[in-house]
């Protein structure tokens, strides 16, 4: 029984094989003979749907984006396989033959195909007239902040250097203040000495002589 179904298993993986080369082989040899060209064009935000014309031989659907796979569908092998380049596409199993993109962006842009209809899109994607009308009016703005930065940088970098200084000057005038009293002191001290010493010694010469009276 294991080695029935190991036997089994191989032969689906060869076929399985088998049928990719196949659809490789065939898809190149459709790619190069691309039936219709379609050139469209949508703005940013808008939901798309692309169309895939039904084939006597729609067997197999293939979807494309930039020559990679983004959808297969095999009826034959009852299997369906995904490879989205983004989660805001999407394909019904049981509509395949419609690839509806929403809220398109510019990284949408790109050449889609389908086959074996053999149909491409030439997606082209714009911006509208309020979006650029934004971006253009981006600039300015981010001028305006800077140059209104700097002012008032400016300002206040002018407005702190005038505080130091004034508080320099005032410092420096208490300072100088407090100088000449300190030296006025000692001054008036030794004046003061000077006369109390000539006043004792004029007592001891002619009496008692008292500082009031000889003023």
């Amino acid at each position: 029984m294991e080695v029935f179904q190991t036997r089994i298993l191989h032969l689906s993986l060869c076929v399985i094989i088998t049928l990719l080369t196949y659809a490789d082989n065939s898809r190149s040899s459709s790619e190069q003979k691309i039936k219709q060209h379609i050139n469209k064009t949508v703005f940013v935000g808008e939901t798309v749907t692309l169309h895939c014309n039904r084939t006597p031989a729609d067997e197999d659907i293939t979807w494309k984006m930039n020559n990679s796979i983004i959808f297969i569908q095999s009826p034959y092998l009852n299997r369906t396989t995904t490879n989205f380049t983004s989660e805001r596409m999407y394909i019904d199993p049981e509509v395949s033959r419609e690839l509806k993109i929403s809220q398109i962006q510019m990284s949408d842009a790109g050449n889609y195909s389908c086959y074996p209809a053999a149909i491409r899109w030439i997606l082209t994607i714009t911006i509208t007239i309020t979006d650029q009308n934004r971006q253009d009016n981006q600039f300015p703005r981010i001028m305006i902040i800077t140059a209104c930065t700097g002012v008032i940088i400016m300002c206040l970098t002018i407005i702190l250097s005038i505080w130091i200084h004034r508080t320099w000057k005032n410092k420096t005038s208490g300072h100088r203040e407090t100088g000449l009293d300190f030296s006025q002191a000692p001054t008036r001290g030794r004046i003061q000495a000077q006369n109390s010493q000539y006043f004792e010694r004029y007592n001891s010469v002619y009496g008692q002589v008292t500082e009031y009276d000889h003023l």
